[in-house]
């Protein structure tokens, strides 16, 4: 009982001589965090601590900003077009699908996908028995029909001339003339059955309706189809047609027979197409209004399906200032750029005014007001930088 008692005071001191170690430990680090953090603010009070700057090489002295020549960029008149970008995907204006106009056997077909047609073209056939000798049998059925014509025409001949001498009676007359006109609707009838065999018989052969490419097949060789049964799709690539749309507040601006340039993903060149069409109402639930634009092609890379990304320039200004877009700085209410004051960096508020995405040197921003021809701003994003830091310019590296 009392060795049991011993044990628990012994766990008791323990634990209170860990607890006061503990308290020990954490008390002192915070007061090491403290001196810590007065020692940093002093350091950062003390001139020559800037940060942000951009280094283009060495370690730049304390308190000034090294930049190099790509950092920078100078303000001079230059023009700017405001476009309004498109997207859409490319689709052929003619396009069609050969279907079989009557019922049979497919016994050959002689394309296949990505094969060139010509209008005109044979690109398969059914099979050909049933109306082969469907014609012969309506040939024949005609041959008959002239015969029974050129029968009852001499008969009508000859009882004219009875009738002139009076030997038959005038309702003679009439029946042989009735027999004759009963005998060349016979014959119309087997012509026209023969014209309808022989249609048949051509129809079923199958024939390209357009120039263009097979983009694919339906059918193959050995199917029994029906009248109008799907054999082959076929494309016309040299006319292609790109459905974009434009924001209704942009619409007003957009004219029937303005170029837009497009880039088209796979096509390394770039193309141009024209607007041909625009729809008289907007879409429902994305207040854009759909454009046409045709392109006339002419590389065979440019395929149906392909995204296009287009640009339509609707205003050109010449003779103003612009700077990138990566210069323009957003501080609340405030829009303003780093500047370069003779050694000094500066903040300078400036009014901005028409954007430009067509640029190959990328997007630029007029500047309406706040900077002049001449004037000297830091052209990217380097980070956070202090106005009235002095500024050292490297000088451009030889190679």
């Amino acid at each position: 009982m009392n060795r049991n008692l011993v044990s628990r005071v012994f766990m008791v001191v323990a634990v209170a001589a860990l607890l006061a170690a503990g308290g020990w430990f954490y008390k002192t680090r915070a007061a090491r965090n403290v001196a810590d953090a007065q020692s940093s603010q002093q350091a950062d009070a003390r001139p020559g601590s800037q940060a942000g700057a951009s280094v283009a090489s060495g370690a730049p002295a304390a308190g000034t900003l090294e930049f190099s020549q790509s950092d920078l960029y100078t303000l001079a008149p230059q023009s700017l077009t405001r476009s309004i970008p498109l997207t859409g995907t490319l689709r052929p204006v003619n396009q069609t699908v050969v279907k079989t106009k009557v019922q049979g056997e497919l016994r050959e077909l002689t394309v296949r996908e990505g094969t060139s047609v010509r209008r005109g073209q044979s690109l398969g056939r059914l099979d050909l028995t049933e109306y082969e000798v469907r014609v012969k049998e309506r040939e024949a059925q005609l041959k008959s029909a002239e015969s029974q014509v050129d029968q009852t025409l001499r008969t009508l001949e000859n009882t004219r001339q009875l009738k002139e001498k009076n030997f038959v009676s005038q309702s003679a007359l009439d029946a042989a003339r009735s027999g004759w006109e009963v005998a060349v609707g016979n014959r119309d009838a087997a012509a026209a059955q023969l014209a309808l065999a022989r249609k048949s018989l051509a129809d079923a052969v199958l024939i390209a309706p357009i120039d263009g490419v097979v983009a694919e097949r339906f059918a193959q060789p050995g199917e029994k189809l029906p009248i109008d049964g799907r054999v082959l799709s076929i494309v016309d690539l040299s006319k292609m047609e790109i459905e974009a749309p434009v924001p209704a507040a942009e619409i007003g601006s957009v004219k029937i027979g303005q170029s837009v340039d497009l880039r088209i993903e796979g096509v390394a060149n770039r193309q141009i197409g024209q607007i041909v069409r625009i729809a008289p109402a907007t879409q429902a639930g994305t207040r854009s209004v759909p454009i046409y634009i045709a392109l006339d092609n002419r590389d065979p890379s440019v395929r149906a399906g392909l995204f296009a990304q287009g640009v339509l320039a609707i205003e050109r200004r010449t003779g103003v200032l612009a700077i990138p877009s990566g210069a323009v700085r957003d501080a609340g209410a405030r829009t303003f750029v780093y500047a370069i004051d003779g050694d000094k960096l500066i903040e300078r508020d400036i009014k901005l005014g028409l954007r430009d995405e067509t640029g190959a040197e990328g997007s630029r921003i007029e500047v309406v007001s706040g900077l002049s021809a001449g004037d000297r701003i830091v052209a990217t994003n380097l980070g956070s930088l202090r106005a009235g830091s002095s500024v050292r310019i490297l000088a451009a590296t030889q190679r």
